[in-house]
């Protein structure tokens, strides 16, 4: 699929920051998928999976979040993740649910995949956003890291925001590098074709690559994992929430997810044998256990 077919156009969120919005009808649409990106994605990423969903009948709507993709960047270096806040992705979807993707078909469901399933959950149970489900994928409700080790980047993190150093790389990260991308021991998906084909994507769309994040990003990723931790013990999201966990992630936190799944009404959880972070990416017998949870969360009663 090429995903030009669709309608791709820029537009102003209400701070002015441009963000790249696609929409891909189905003829006959029986619901309509809003598609909420991880960190360093893309529209073009998602190609197979936006053919996918109009196969099933499903209006697709997405866009790049702010600082990736072909959206507004934040920083001069534009490879740098950052933001400050994720409230600030939260309005972005907020206002792309209320004021882009709110034609269509009556049945809504938000897919968000890592960071995305973050910011979807939060949004939901602050109840900036309404749906009819929501579907996650690997979420990063948390990330993997020990107690003693958390703490002390957290303090890093925090003392870099203060001292003006927020907008430089953690350590050890910088921008993307196509010379140093390897499939042997990549963290993202055991599939070598669908691997390949994320890469060429990002060397056919100039300006899409993405290094590491920045000490603010990390920063204010602890702040709202913390802030979702209070939510999703205190309430209960307002739709039915599918949690799709890859067993064998080390990107973002496996036990978080099992944790946020049994404490949450209307949550229910697959946990995929084998499944690295990018599920969606993931070998066809893995993918097939996805779309098998999709179809069944999204039968229409």
């Amino acid at each position: 699929m090429d995903i030009s077919d669709g309608n791709i156009h820029m537009a102003a969120a209400p701070d002015g920051t441009l963000l790249r919005i696609g929409h891909w009808a189905a003829p006959d649409a029986i619901r309509r998928v809003v598609l909420c990106h991880g960190r360093t994605e893309f529209l073009e990423k998602y190609a197979e999976i936006i053919a996918e969903l109009q196969d099933r009948g499903c209006d697709v709507w997405s866009m790049d979040w702010r600082g990736q993709g072909l959206s507004g960047r934040t920083l001069t270096n534009p490879q740098k993740g950052h933001i400050d806040d994720f409230r600030t992705y939260i309005g972005d979807l907020a206002w792309f649910m209320d004021r882009i993707a709110r034609n269509g078909p009556a049945e809504t469901v938000l897919l968000g995949h890592s960071m995305g399933g973050h910011i979807v959950l939060r949004a939901l149970l602050e109840g900036h956003i309404t749906a009819d489900r929501a579907i996650l994928t690997a979420p990063m409700i948390d990330l993997p890291m020990r107690r003693l080790s958390r703490t002390a980047v957290e303090v890093l993190c925090s003392a870099a925001c203060l001292t003006g150093f927020g907008g430089r790389y953690i350590t050890g990260l910088g921008d993307y590098d196509p010379g140093r991308v390897r499939f042997d021991g990549n963290p993202l998906t055991g599939d070598a074709g669908r691997f390949a084909a994320i890469h060429a994507a990002i060397a056919a769309t100039p300006g899409v690559e993405m290094g590491g994040p920045t000490f603010g990003w990390l920063n204010a990723a602890f702040r709202s994992i913390a802030r979702l931790k209070r939510l999703t013990q205190a309430s209960n999201p307002p739709c039915p929430v599918l949690i799709c966990t890859a067993m064998a992630d080390t990107v973002v936190s496996v036990a978080a997810q099992n944790d946020a799944g049994d404490r949450m009404a209307e949550c229910t959880q697959i946990r995929i044998a084998g499944a690295r972070h990018e599920i969606l990416y993931e070998n066809d017998g893995i993918r097939r256990q996805f779309w098998a949870a999709f179809d069944g969360s999204s039968a229409t009663d």
